[in-house]
């Protein structure tokens, strides 16, 4: 029997609202078609395709509640749930003109062996065990690692975006052949890359290697900053080499604190851009937080950010998920975790500035056949956990701020 499985609103905008689903029978994917509808109306078509479905449907209103289902032929009706809710609304309509766009990439890990199996105290994959397989890279034809990131950087290319943010963990082990990989990767863009390193970019290290990332990129050292459409980007690098956890020392802070007061005298709209999370005391044993920012650095940060109302957003990697948390000591910024872009749910994210100092993200799922089949086969990794921590929820992904 035909059923409709693993609905997921993935993303909304103004005019737009995205979806993933799968058909399956007997447990296996049906080449059958199915139909997406929005208030009753049939809005797009998916023809028969054995791997996950993946359907935007763009010419909606902004500020509009839609009801949303899927219709296959011959399959039971589709039941809401936390991840298709029977009704989406579309973000507001922008209050100002839009003066750019970016996308940003994080945590592509060039050149890693492996995914899944059972996580370790850092994190990191382990052995296989019952209910936690894992994916390798030698089991298709192109390592799931090259093709992920080289689709995700041509649906970057086909959006139009203005500039490239990357934020770290680009090679899996910090070696001169990942990084090789990954400029080459890179060099597909047909627009400005910044990018800057992460914790497994320096692993290098810890294999005996003396690795220049940064040189073997062709990108400056971070921190840095560069302006587009009259907003401020600062770059901040948070890794401690060697070490899993972030830092965010003296001579960060006070980098920092310098960049900030510049912009506050202006009244520039400003995004702060680090690899790491920062982690409150009271959350710092718990996975991922003990892999985050140490908790006496990231009471300075939140303080810093919470003494600069110019800064609108603090956009991170690391954790693999999609998450955004706020801190009292710095207002209503928000911390914004995005997705990996080599495994589930697989993407980047897109955002756009506006002249009236608000912003708004997308979180994008890489929707290439090979990359959807990879990130779907990652879905359901350890323990079936894995949808839950990495997908988050709908406001996570698509939200206006500032």
């Amino acid at each position: 029997m035909l059923r409709i499985e693993k609905p997921e609103v993935f993303g909304v905008t103004e005019s737009s609202v995205t979806l993933a689903f799968d058909v399956r029978a007997d447990g296996r994917p049906a080449d059958a078609g199915a139909n997406v509808l929005v208030d009753g109306e049939v809005r797009a078509v998916s023809e028969g395709s054995p791997a996950t479905r993946f359907v935007r449907i763009d010419g909606l209103e902004p500020g509009q509640r839609y009801r949303l289902s899927i219709e296959v032929t011959g399959a039971a009706p589709m039941a809401p749930d936390p991840y298709f809710p029977e009704c989406v609304e579309t973000l507001s309509r922008p209050q100002a003109r839009e003066t750019a766009s970016f996308a940003t990439l994080n945590d592509l890990h060039f050149g890693e062996l492996r995914f899944g199996g059972v996580l370790d105290p850092d994190g990191e994959s382990g052995p296989d065990g019952p209910g936690s397989p894992s994916v390798r890279a030698d089991d298709t034809e192109v390592p799931y690692w090259r093709f992920m990131n080289e689709d995700a950087i041509d649906e970057i290319d086909a959006a139009g975006v203005d500039a490239v943010f990357v934020k770290g963990d680009i090679a899996d082990r910090g070696l001169p052949e990942q990084f090789a990989d990954a400029a080459a990767a890179f060099a597909r863009l047909r627009v400005p890359l910044h990018a800057f390193l992460g914790n497994h970019d320096h692993y290098g290290r810890n294999a005996g290697l003396d690795v220049d990332g940064y040189a073997l990129l062709g990108q400056p050292r971070a921190p840095r900053s560069l302006d587009l459409g009259g907003w401020r980007l600062v770059l901040v690098e948070t890794a401690e080499p060697g070490a899993h956890h972030g830092v965010f020392d003296d001579d960060r802070l006070q980098w920092l604190a310098g960049e900030l007061a510049q912009t506050r005298e202006t009244a520039q709209p400003t995004l702060v851009l680090m690899h790491h999370h920062p982690v409150p005391p009271e959350h710092a044993d718990t996975y991922p937080n003990n892999i985050g920012i140490r908790p006496e650095h990231s009471l300075r940060l939140y303080d810093l950010i919470g003494r600069h109302p110019q800064v609108r957003g603090v956009l991170l990697g690391h954790t693999h998920r999609n998450r955004v948390r706020r801190h009292p000591a710095s207002g209503s910024v928000p911390y914004v975790e995005v997705n990996c872009t080599k495994d589930y749910p697989g993407g980047w994210a897109h955002y756009r500035l506006f002249e009236d100092g608000s912003f708004r993200q997308e979180v994008r799922r890489t929707a290439s056949p090979r990359a959807l089949a990879h990130s779907a086969l990652c879905r359901d990794f350890f323990k079936g956990f894995y949808r839950i921590f990495a997908l988050g929820q709908l406001e996570e992904r698509s939200f206006v701020a500032g």
